[in-house]
């Protein structure tokens, strides 16, 4: 039994974006921009490619701030769909710690989405502007019970440069950064594995017998309202306890990732292209708010075609 969890916010929604707001102060530029919180629909494809693509998955859960995701509504029309689709609030997960609530970094979410009522013990993982590109089975996501990680085994800066690093770069909440302070955390002193924007196979268990005996870890990682340097990945947290425990790590599928600009023109339309032809396992779209106006049409039409 296999789940899958994805993450959805609507930034537009005026009590969403008050509340930010209210508790922005001191959080860092980039982790507060706009376009983090930004919803163009996505959410919609990413649910229909694992609908459409992941047959093996027997429930999917939408976690979402006190929002209704409209655009899973026609999804959600459909009995046989509207089962395996479970929209879940951050208070279901943060039970215990709602005191904690609200937050708005991606990185404390994902720390409580072990706690999902219900959670098959295996599941993978994917933020909504990340699409499953053509069938898969089970067997990619897992050998046995045991997650396959795919990434790339990279070397650790040593002690002294991360700390020039740190200084240079002050507390801009980075993507490489997270990754590193999560393999830390599990002991790693040599390399670490660097995860690419794709679905993640991840275990419950691995993770709720992490924070188990460390509630303070627990409080100290969800309790940031807005990413920040001072935040590990959670996936790369299980990860690297997976890592630890014998995992071994897989050759990435092929991926396609498009963020404003990069690629742009003949060059994205090319790369949409191959999501139509079923030739990327992944895509990821990252701000698709921001792209200009010929370039949002591109990603949203091959979107459409893929997926319907």
């Amino acid at each position: 039994m296999i789940d899958a969890v994805v993450t959805w916010v609507d930034g537009a929604d005026p009590a969403h974006r008050a509340a930010r707001a209210r508790f922005g102060d001191g959080a860092a530029e980039a982790a507060s921009a706009e376009t983090r919180f930004a919803s163009s629909g996505e959410i919609y494809y990413a649910v229909r490619s694992l609908l459409a693509f992941c047959p093996f998955v027997r429930r999917i859960h939408v976690v979402t701030d006190g929002q209704h995701p409209a655009p899973l509504d026609p999804i959600l029309a459909t009995p046989e769909a509207a089962r395996r689709v479970r929209v879940v609030d951050h208070r279901e997960i943060f039970a215990e710690h709602a005191d904690l609530l609200p937050v708005f970094s991606s990185r404390s979410i994902e720390t409580m989405m072990h706690r999902i009522p219900g959670l098959a013990e295996r599941f993978v993982y994917l933020n909504d502007d990340i699409f499953v590109g053509r069938p898969m089975g089970q067997e990619d996501f897992f050998d046995g019970d045991c997650p396959v990680l795919r990434g790339r085994m990279t070397r650790l800066p040593g002690p002294g440069l991360a700390r020039v690093k740190r200084w240079l770069r002050r507390d801009r909440p980075g993507y490489a950064l997270a990754q590193r302070e999560a393999a830390r955390a599990v002991g790693r002193r040599d390399t670490y594995l660097m995860l690419e924007h794709t679905p993640h196979a991840l275990r419950r268990d691995t993770l709720e017998r992490f924070f188990a005996g460390r509630p303070e870890a627990l409080r100290a990682q969800a309790g940031h309202r807005f990413r920040a340097a001072g935040q590990l990945s959670p996936v790369g947290l299980a990860m690297h306890l997976e890592l630890a425990k014998g995992a071994c790590v897989a050759a990435p599928d092929a991926a396609g990732y498009v963020r404003p600009g990069r690629p742009t023109g003949a060059a994205l339309e090319r790369t949409m292209a191959a999501l139509e032809r079923g030739d990327w396992a992944s895509l990821c779209v990252q701000s698709l708010d921001l792209m200009g106006p010929e370039d949002r049409r591109t990603v949203l039409s091959a979107l459409a075609a893929r997926y319907g």
